[in-house]
């Protein structure tokens, strides 16, 4: 039995590192842009850390669709200090015919000692009311016991995009 499981065990590894089960790369334009929010969003210190980035394609009804960006800064004050952040972008094509991204709004969602988004499988919906959506995005939060980067309590964050502009509900 032992030797069976050995080469079960290598072909399960050499399956999950195949590039065809990689997670989804981030399109150039799209990557620019939260660059550009990085930039934004530092006290100087504080940088992007790419590898961290979760992007997913959302439809909220037939007729529009956005993209949902979660991205982390790290080394605030020069420190260990790190955030997360959430953008929303509408994929359009220029007069060339390039995608282009543009940015909707931008909201922290997390951080060291509070809470930590690790996977991206947002659920959208529109609301009943005009130029409203709502997102809901499964996170991990610190409890008391946690240390500041290990948060282990399930919860949910609900946000609201309305009239271009999140909100935490």
């Amino acid at each position: 039995m032992k030797f069976f499981a050995l080469p079960v065990f290598l072909i399960a590894a050499l399956l999950a590192s195949s590039p065809s089960f990689a997670t989804q790369p981030i399109p150039k334009p799209l990557a620019v842009q939260v660059q550009n929010l990085v930039t934004l969003l530092s006290d100087g210190n504080a940088v992007g850390y790419p590898k961290a980035t979760l992007i997913q394609n959302t439809k909220i009804n037939s007729s529009q669709e956005i993209t949902l960006a979660v991205f982390t800064l790290e080394g605030f004050g020069g420190g260990n200090n790190w955030a997360q952040y959430i953008a929303a972008f509408s994929q359009e094509t220029s007069e060339k015919g390039k995608p282009h991204f543009m940015l909707i709004d931008v909201m922290r969602i997390g951080g060291g000692a509070w809470r930590a988004i690790q996977t991206l499988n947002a659920k959208v919906a529109a609301t009943a009311k005009k130029d409203e959506t709502t997102i809901v995005i499964d996170t991990l939060e610190n409890t008391d016991d946690d240390p500041p980067n290990f948060p282990s309590k399930k919860s949910t964050l609900k946000l609201l995009l309305k009239n271009g502009r999140f909100s935490e509900q």
